[in-house]
């Protein structure tokens, strides 16, 4: 087996630490779950890993360093959890750019004095709760009755609709 995806399960609880003895696993996506709690570090122990994806969960604590030893990352992606401390520096996690750590307010880059910088912008307060718009569902459910109704207006008083209705 080369990859498990288990993406947009509900999964919820701590991610199980076991799965860091998969050391074969080329793949790995939980993103869009409800996993609580830390990264397990054993994922420092998956070297053959090319894309870890661990993206829109709950996930907290800091990005375990065990995890700059899989050199083999080409994908990474911890945004939108609510991690905190520093990104590492060392190793391969320092190469990916800001959309993998996106939305946790509490993680912060490395600066030179080994001291932690402000990290990635959280999502902006604007953007959130946006699909809650009472209004919005309101303009949909209004639009798809309008379309409805002038479908079937257009099947039984349009001279071509009724022909068409009428070969069915």
């Amino acid at each position: 087996m080369s990859g498990i995806d288990l993406s947009a399960n509900m999964l919820d609880g701590e991610i199980p630490w076991e799965l860091g003895n998969l050391s074969h696993i080329k793949s790995l996506n939980l993103s869009n779950n409800l996993f609580v709690g830390p990264i397990p570090a054993t994922f420092g122990g998956m070297e053959e890993m090319e894309s870890l994806d661990l993206s829109h969960n709950e996930l907290s604590g800091p990005i375990p360093l065990q995890l700059t030893q899989v050199s083999s990352l080409g994908v990474f992606s911890v945004a939108y959890n609510n991690l905190s401390g520093c990104i590492p520096k060392s190793g391969h996690l320092s190469s990916f750019g800001m959309d993998s750590y996106l939305a946790n307010t509490n993680l912060r880059n490395i600066t030179q004095g080994n001291a932690c910088a402000p990290g990635p912008d959280p999502v902006p307060e604007e953007h959130v709760g946006d699909f809650d718009d009472p209004v919005l569902y309101a303009i949909t459910a209004a639009a798809f009755v309008l379309a409805f109704w002038a479908t079937v207006g257009f099947s039984f008083c349009h001279r071509y609709g009724r022909s068409v209705m009428l070969k069915l």
